[in-house]
């Protein structure tokens, strides 16, 4: 697994930084591990990320598209913002955001 977040596992973070009404801008590492001891669990994380996501595509809000290009690409490929994700996309964003090991489950 790599240590940086994928697309999908970004929007995640974003939205559930949002719902804890905390910033993901120029904390120092201490304070990153203390938001993540308040993350909320996975099934909850899980279910309020859908809920936005529904919520934003009901509004048809779709603030941009995913861009998959990577090196040796021969053209560029895009998909939808997202409508749902998937629990291990929401799980695998808060292990990397440091999400305490024994709240997993």
């Amino acid at each position: 697994m790599s240590p940086f977040l994928t697309s999908k596992e970004n929007i995640a973070v974003n939205l559930i930084y949002a719902w804890l009404s905390e910033s993901r801008s120029n904390r120092t590492y201490a304070e990153y591990m203390e938001i993540a001891s308040r993350f909320p669990k996975l099934s909850a994380c899980h279910a309020h990320v859908n809920q936005r996501l529904r919520e934003m595509a009901e509004a048809g809000f779709a603030p941009y598209q995913l861009c998959y290009f990577k090196a040796g690409d021969l053209y560029t490929w895009y998909e939808d913002f997202p409508t749902s994700l998937s629990m291990e996309t929401v799980r695998t964003a808060l292990l990397k955001m440091g999400m305490p090991q024994n709240r997993r489950r």
